[in-house]
């Protein structure tokens, strides 16, 4: 198993560089791009979320992403400060019957959920959000 972690402030200009590392990251690995998709929006979605959703907690949480590549998983792990927050516990709005009643937004932790096989969550002793996602590789 490889694995390597990315720390970085909660903002989107440290957010396009994290992404930016986790492509190189894949691009070392013979992935299908199914799974490479899965493994990006995952990323983007939840670290875009701490970005927009824990900020009121400190000026500027921090984020700390390991990327696990397992024999038949990615293995994301996410760390930060900001207010707690447990995916699994969302409850997801029905979505919209047309595009008249739809709005941008709020379907990025249903998106995540489609793309694991496996969601875990806890709120450490340290008062951080701890988060594990495994995508089939």
């Amino acid at each position: 198993m490889a694995e390597r972690t990315l720390s970085f402030p909660a903002t989107f200009e440290a957010y396009a560089d994290a992404a930016e590392e986790l492509r190189s990251m894949l691009d070392e690995r013979a992935l299908d791009e199914r799974t490479r998709y899965r493994v990006e929006l995952v990323f983007e979605e939840l670290v875009t979320n701490v970005i927009r959703h824990s900020s009121s907690r400190h000026v500027s949480p921090s984020i700390e992403a390991r990327v696990a590549f397992e024999i038949d998983h990615i293995v994301l792990t996410l760390e930060d400060d900001g207010r707690p927050f447990d995916p699994r516990q969302y409850e997801i709005a029905a979505l919209p019957k047309s595009l008249e009643e739809a709005s941008i937004g709020g379907l990025g932790i249903m998106l995540v959920r489609n793309a694991c096989d496996q969601i875990e969550y806890e709120r450490t002793r340290e008062e951080r959000n701890h988060l594990t996602v495994k995508i089939a590789a």
